[in-house]
Formats: structure tokens, C-alpha cells, sequence
């Protein structure tokens, strides 16, 4: 049964009661009058019985003193019988007002009683004359039997008076009553139809007009209901769904966003690509480079020499790759590991680095040129500003699901301002970013479209050096991995 079934219910409820309840009072009054009229007739019927029943007697009485026979007897003695139970019940009509006079009543019947039993008794004596006398009196008393049941009468009249007017105002008030209920009834129905259909309405129209805000594509306008029934239930639900537009609304901005920024970042790649990213090596580190070659080669063997110029070979066809292409964590380590072979030529004792590297970690996919953007700004401002050079350390470790790879140098930190740049996902094109290469930056942004995540990197920046922390998902491409060994 629902919520508004039960308001209507409970109002015919209500209605109903009301009209039982007057319906009983109206029955118990009536029931209580209809016990009073039956008493009074009772009564009235009580009293005119005796009398006809003491003239009965004395007639049976006659009959049978005139000619005397069994028969007649036994009538006469059924005739007393019932004057005696009628005298007996007359005990009950009593009251304050006729107490004396039913008394007086009683002993004329008892006294009358008394003188048809003398008048027997003479009879069966043979004593005429005073079986004559005793009938005489008893026909006397008879007399003052029938004036008394009259005064009787009157007096049971004068008394029912009262009951009569306050039946007669019962009814009156009675009559009041009804059109008091009917009136009552009808304004508790009014009242509620009205307030019933306000509440249906009121619910209906603030429905109606969070449709048209939801229709006029306004999704923050929220849709309150405060009935407690089903229109308010209908209302939550409608608002749920709101709220659900809504954040589908924002899910397809912010995708729409997303591939804006993967679209513009890609016509970077592409801009970029050949100035930069096929050119990680610039002209200034290739001509240092290749007089460190020829020095080498005046000075030294050929062997030595033969060994640096195999490794800028490396360092040059790897960069050719492209950068959309995803690679090991191996490949990326060998690219940095040629990469500081050449640096370890050309500054000899002022780099050192070396490779802590877990096996497990080798063979997860990559973006190509990620690592060594970081290994190049870690020289750069970690090693080659001091004279007495630097160190740099490169990790790579397996953290649960994920496989964390880090640089670190002994330089002298980076900025807060730095940092937050390189970490911020505002566009490229709106600051002014200071990383060397391709620059921290570009890396970051690659690595948060590689991965699908934000989080993508941590530095820890201090006055003994920078620490750059990628992580990767676990995403092996082999699980039959092969020893690598990386040393100095």
C-alpha cells in the first residue's frame, strides 16, 4: 500500500469513527429510552391488571356463592391466584413520590383478599347473612381499588412528566449534536482534500521546475520535496539522475579537456621531434666530444679510442628512434649508460656514477628518452659546475606493484619555484620552464600520459643534492628475465 492510499485511508478512518461514535451515543440513548417507555407501560399495564383482576375475582366470587359448584370453585381460586401475583409485583412500582398511596393499595388488596375468604367461609358455614356482609365489604373495598388505581394513575403521569420534557430535550440536543458532527466532518474533509491536494501539487510543480533546469542544461539547481510519499521519493530519484547528468557533464568536459592537451602535446612530439629529440646530443657536447676523440687518438691506442667512438655510434642510433615507442627499462639503461661512458671520457675523475638496478625491473615498458632528459640535467647542475665534480647514482627497485626508478646527484638542489614548474600540470605553453634538453617538464607530461596518472614523480631537493624519483605500474614484458651487471 502506498503512502498516499494510507492518508486517504486514515481520513475515511477518522470519518468513520466520528460517525460510529455518534451512531453508538444516538443508539444508547435511544436503547435507554426505549427501556423507559417499557417500564412506564409496564407500570400502567401493572396497575390496570389489579384492578380488572380484583373486579374478576369478586365476579368469579359471586358466581360461585350463587350456585356452588367445583368448577366454579377452581375458577374463582385461579381468579385469586392471579389477584395475589399482581399484588406481589406491585412492590416494584414504588417509589418516593407513591410509597403511601401503593401501600394504602396493597392493604386494600390484602383487605379485600381477606373478605372474599370470610364470605367462602360463611358460605361453607351457612351463615348467609354474613357471607352477604363479608361480599359487601369485599365488593366496597373493590370500589376504592378501582378510585385508587386511578390516583395511581395520575400520579404515575405527574412523575413521567419529567421524563417526557428531558427526552424531549435528549432529543433536541441530540438533533444539535448531528449537524454539530456533520459540520465538523465537513470541515475536517475540506481541510484535508485541501491540504492533501496542496501537498500533491506543491510536489508536482517544484518537480516540474527542476525538469525545466535540468532541460535548460542548468544541473546545479537541487530539487527538494518534503512530502513524505511517493512524489518525494519520485523527486530524490529525479535528483540522483540530476546529479548523475551532472558529473557525466563534467566526466565529458574534463575527457574533452584531456584530449586537447594529448593533442596538443602530440603536435609537440611532432614539432620537436627532429629538433630535439633526434638531436639529445647538441653540437657543443658533439664537438667537445669528438676533440676529446681526437686527443685520445694522438695520445693513446687505437683500441680505447675504437671503444668511445662505438659508443657515440650507440648513443647516435638509439636517438634516431622514435619517441612514440615504448621500451625497456634495459634499453633506457644501456641509452644512460653510453650516455655517461662519453661524459666519463671527456671529464675522466670529475663524474663517477654508478647502477643499482634489481633484475625483475628490466623488462618493464617504458616511454623511450625518459631517463636520459634526467641522468643530462643531474650532469648539468649536479657534476659539472664544481670543480671537484660529482657523483651520480642510478636506481631502479620493484615496490610492490610498481618499480620505482631514481636519479641522484650531489649537487646543490633545486629551487621550490623549479619544482613546482616541472611538477605542475599547467599547460607547457603558459610558464616559462628552465630544465635542460627536452626539458623535466616534457618528460613529466609524457610520463602522466604513459602511465594515466598524476603521481608520476617525486624530487626531493636539498643543499647536498637532488633526488628525481619516477614510478612505473609492474608491467613486465617477459617473466624469464636475464642478468644485467652495470658497474663503473
Amino acid at each position: 500500500m502506498t503512502k498516499i492510499q494510507r492518508k486517504i485511508l486514515m481520513m475515511s478512518l477518522i470519518i468513520i469513527m466520528i460517525m460510529g461514535a455518534f451512531w453508538t451515543a444516538i443508539s444508547y440513548i435511544n436503547q435507554k429510552s426505549i427501556y423507559e417507555y417499557n417500564n412506564i407501560l409496564e407500570r400502567y399495564l401493572l396497575l390496570n391488571n389489579v384492578s380488572t383482576t380484583s373486579q374478576a375475582s369478586l365476579a368469579k366470587l359471586s358466581q360461585y356463592i350463587s350456585s356452588p359448584s367445583s368448577s366454579r370453585q377452581e375458577s374463582y381460586e385461579n381468579q385469586r391466584a392471579r389477584l395475589m401475583k399482581s399484588k406481589e409485583k406491585l412492590n416494584k412500582l414504588k417509589n418516593q413520590s407513591n410509597s403511601i398511596a401503593l401501600t394504602d393499595y396493597i392493604f386494600m388488596l390484602d383487605s379485600q383478599i381477606e373478605a372474599m375468604d370470610t364470605t367462602i367461609m360463611m358460605h361453607k358455614l351457612d351463615k348467609r347473612q354474613n357471607s352477604s356482609d363479608a361480599y359487601d365489604e369485599a365488593l366496597q373495598i373493590s370500589k376504592f381499588i378501582d378510585e385508587t388505581t386511578l390516583l395511581l394513575f395520575k400520579k404515575e403521569l405527574t412523575n413521567q412528566k419529567q421524563f417526557y420534557e428531558s427526552m424531549i430535550e435528549v432529543t433536541n440536543h441530540l438533533r444539535s449534536l448531528g449537524l454539530w458532527i456533520l459540520g465538523i466532518v465537513l470541515i475536517i474533509s475540506i481541510a484535508f482534500s485541501y491540504w492533501f491536494s496542496k501537498g500533491i501539487t506543491r510536489s508536482i510543480y517544484l518537480l516540474t521546475q527542476g525538469a525545466k533546469e535540468v532541460a535548460a542544461g542548468n544541473f546545479d539547481h537541487p530539487i527538494k520535496v518534503s512530502s513524505n510519499d511517493e512524489i518525494s521519493f519520485l523527486a530524490k530519484t529525479f535528483d540522483r539522475m540530476r546529479e548523475n547528468i551532472k558529473e557525466l557533464v563534467a566526466e565529458i568536459k574534463e575527457k574533452a579537456k584531456l584530449e586537447k592537451e594529448i593533442k596538443e602535446y602530440q603536435l609537440l612530439l611532432k614539432e620537436s621531434e627532429l629538433k630535439r629529440l633526434h638531436n639529445q646530443i647538441n653540437p657543443h657536447f658533439l664537438f667537445n666530444t669528438l676533440n676529446t676523440l681526437s686527443k685520445k687518438a694522438y695520445l693513446e691506442d687505437a683500441f680505447e679510442t675504437s671503444d668511445l667512438i662505438s659508443t657515440v655510434a650507440n648513443l647516435l642510433r638509439y636517438n634516431l628512434r622514435s619517441v612514440d615507442e615504448n621500451m625497456t627499462l634495459r634499453d633506457e639503461l644501456d641509452l644512460v649508460k653510453e650516455y655517461l661512458t662519453i661524459l666519463k671520457a671527456r671529464f675522466s675523475s670529475r663524474i663517477s656514477y654508478n647502477f643499482e638496478i634489481e633484475e625483475t625491473c628490466l623488462e618493464t615498458q617504458v616511454p623511450a628518452f625518459f631517463l636520459q632528459p634526467i641522468v643530462e640535467n643531474a650532469f648539468k647542475y649536479g657534476v659539472e659546475p664544481y670543480e671537484e665534480g660529482g657523483s651520480i647514482v642510478v636506481r631502479a627497485l620493484r615496490k610492490g606493484n610498481e618499480i620505482h626508478v631514481s636519479v641522484q646527484d650531489e649537487g646543490g638542489g633545486m629551487s621550490d619555484e623549479i619544482k613546482d614548474q616541472v611538477l605542475s600540470d599547467i599547460p607547457m605553453d603558459s610558464i616559462q620552464s628552465k630544465s635542460t634538453g627536452i626539458g623535466l617538464r616534457n618528460v613529466v607530461q609524457r610520463l602522466r600520459l604513459f602511465t594515466n596518472r598524476q603521481d608520476v614523480m617525486e624530487i626531493a631537493a636539498g643543499k647536498k643534492g637532488t633526488v628525481i624519483l619516477i614510478k612505473f605500474p609492474a608491467n613486465e614484458r617477459s617473466e624469464d628475465l636475464e642478468a644485467a651487471h652495470y658497474g663503473r
